[in-house]
């Protein structure tokens, strides 16, 4: 980590009168900035700003337009780029698309075993199945209303819906010019479609 300052009697390149978006991020209590910084997924993301000098995480790239992507996270990705085959059926319903995304996870988890990203996989392959088929639409018991229901499918969504996220970054960043170094290899016509569990339909 390299500490960036302006000289002796030097001003900081920056309008703190100009225009621009702010990024809110709420954390849990007890958890500092750095914590949080540490949490991001592109390592030029990790660039702050204390009120009194810069930190710039590894500044040969940063000051060149590149950067790296967290390993865990490109090797999750990358995998699950590669396994993930879009629902023959247009019309699914939020079990058919769990249980689709569950079949890429599985595939995943073969090929990155451990990361720090399946613990609510593991909590939610821990719970009984309430899941009845023939429950009527509006049942709060056997159905997604039912949040034992939602708990034990919800999660691999949740999970597709996130590596969904982390694509659409790493190609925003992309195409503002940033090199992504060691980026995996993503098809143009991936779709980053996600699945709202509240809506049971794709986004």
């Amino acid at each position: 980590l390299y500490d960036i300052k302006p000289k002796p009697r030097g001003g900081l390149p920056f309008d703190f009168n100009g225009y621009g978006g702010i990024d809110l991020i709420v954390a849990q209590d007890g958890l500092i900035a750095s914590d949080l910084l540490n949490g991001f997924d592109l390592e030029i993301c990790k660039a702050s700003f204390d009120g009194k000098k810069f930190h710039i995480p590894d500044p040969h790239l940063t000051f060149a337009a590149k950067t790296k992507m967290e390993t865990n996270r490109r090797a999750v990705v990358g995998s699950y780029v590669a396994h993930y085959q879009v629902p023959e059926n247009q019309y699914f319903g939020a079990i058919e698309f769990s249980r689709n995304a569950s079949t890429t996870i599985s595939a995943v988890r073969r090929d990155v075993p451990n990361t720090p990203f399946y613990k609510r996989l593991d909590l939610a392959n821990m719970l009984p199945d309430l899941y009845n088929p023939n429950a009527r639409t509006f049942d709060h018991h056997g159905t997604f209303q039912d949040p034992m229901v939602k708990m034990k499918h919800g999660a691999s969504i949740q999970f597709h819906n996130w590596c969904c996220k982390l694509i659409d970054r790493l190609r925003k960043y992309q195409q503002r010019g940033i090199e992504v170094v060691d980026a995996p290899t993503i098809a143009a016509n991936f779709r980053t479609d996600q699945f709202s569990i509240i809506a049971h339909e794709m986004m």
